[in-house]
């Protein structure tokens, strides 16, 4: 029988935060407080098919003038949201100094100061499904998007960096893609697909979003946010 994984439910919100030494004392209560916002889906999620592509504004072009992402400048800081009445919630790195926007109970949206960068997290999957489906129901989503191309899709795994899900291995599924945003131009997006050990259901996706230039930077930012990944309690 397929097997799931789930976090060990004697941790509390606030003792995770004290053995990873990421949150001070009422932070984990405090997030998981703030309601989500009206927005329903993520800007770098790709527009439906046949929506006109519009000429770039003046301050659209000056934002991709800016330099390439890079993750020398990059710091990070543990962010918590979930539900605040079962007390089931995540706990992410997430660069610091990115604002979050909630989407849903599981699912934030943080963006970067200069609003060119994202990082949307589904730190619950409501409906588990195999990852090979939840990949396969996204890519026929995504083929019909305008300007959509599939740079990559690679499959790998990455040991656990919390203490919640230590000694345990995140089995993941990314698809590298790029799409034409009608406000934005080319948008890249490193969308990941993750599953705990050898369960058979996702458990959570992360996706990175930038220009084609900022991919490197995109795959560092991907790659932290599931390697310290951890669920309370």
């Amino acid at each position: 029988m397929p097997r799931t994984v789930s976090a060990r439910r004697s941790r509390t919100p606030l003792a995770l935060a004290a053995v990873a030494g990421l949150v001070v004392v009422g932070t984990v209560v405090a997030l998981f407080l703030i309601q989500p916002s009206n927005s329903t889906a993520a800007p770098d999620a790709a527009p439906p098919p046949g929506q006109p592509i519009s000429s770039p504004t003046p301050s659209q072009v000056l934002r991709r003038a800016e330099p390439p992402l890079t993750t020398a400048g990059l710091s990070y800081a543990a962010r918590p949201w979930g539900d605040p009445k079962t007390e089931l919630g995540v706990i992410v790195p997430i660069p610091s100094t990115w604002t979050m926007t909630r989407l849903s109970t599981f699912e934030s949206r943080f963006t970067s100061p200069n609003g060119l960068w994202t990082l949307r997290v589904n730190g619950v999957i409501n409906e588990p499904q195999p990852r090979a489906a939840v990949v396969t129901k996204k890519l026929g989503e995504l083929r019909t998007a305008p300007g959509f191309r599939l740079v990559s899709r690679v499959e790998g795994s990455v040991k656990a960096a919390g203490p919640v899900f230590a000694g345990l291995t995140f089995q993941q599924t990314t698809l590298t893609y790029t799409h034409t945003d009608p406000a934005r131009g080319t948008r890249l997006v490193v969308n990941r697909f993750v599953t705990v050990d050898d369960a058979t259901s996702t458990a959570f996706e992360v996706a990175a979003a930038g220009r084609p230039e900022d991919l490197a930077a995109l795959q560092a930012i991907t790659d932290k946010a599931t390697a310290g990944y951890a669920r309370v309690p």
